[in-house]
């Protein structure tokens, strides 16, 4: 073979290789499932930002922390309530209190731009508050602290969810269990 026809047959073989290894870009997979299930269930609080877009209405655009008192303190609407509203109950909330009073006929969106944080404490190297972002699981939220110590009880977690009264348990190799915005997770010694 000659050393032309060899370089075709390479460069052929290589140009045939590279559309073999598969789509690039990212996947959706179980972090898009899980974001999509916490904006429609998840309840605001304090700590959350949310970002406010009112259409044709720049003034009232903008991003908002939700106070300690739980409400939205907005621009000519003043005190919104949002603690413990859906981000879709809290949107009819603040379109019926401009609706009329400020905006004839106002078009809003709103998103969550930041939750609150999580703690995770215990038998970690790095105990302390963490930023969520959507699809978290418990051993992601370990992973961020540091990872275990070698006392730790790999086998045991304990969350308290802000809605809830008590800690639960947990054993983190059973199932993926997904870090709400709020969470207190408390990783114990073991015995042995």
């Amino acid at each position: 073979m000659k050393r032309g026809q060899f370089l075709s047959v390479i460069g052929l073989a290589s140009l045939v290789l590279a559309g073999c290894d598969g789509p690039r870009g990212s996947i959706v997979g179980a972090d898009a499932m899980a974001s999509a299930s916490l904006s429609s269930d998840y309840r605001l609080s304090p700590g959350d930002r949310v970002k406010v877009t009112v259409f044709n209405e720049a003034d009232l655009t903008g991003e908002f922390p939700v106070n300690e008192s739980g409400n939205v303190a907005f621009p000519l609407a003043g005190e919104v309530s949002a603690s413990g509203k859906s981000v879709p109950e809290f949107k009819a909330e603040l379109t019926k209190t401009l609706r009329g009073r400020f905006v004839k006929n106002p078009k809003v969106s709103v998103e969550v731009v930041n939750y609150r944080p999580f703690n995770v404490i215990g038998e970690v190297r790095n105990a302390g508050q963490f930023a969520y972002r959507p699809g978290l699981s418990m051993q992601d939220a370990v992973a961020m602290a540091g990872g275990y110590t070698y006392r730790a009880n790999t086998r045991l977690l304990y969350v308290r969810r802000a809605e809830a009264g008590g800690e639960s348990s947990i054993n983190p190799d059973e199932r993926p269990v997904p870090v709400m915005p709020g969470d207190n997770i408390r990783v114990p010694e073991r015995y042995f």
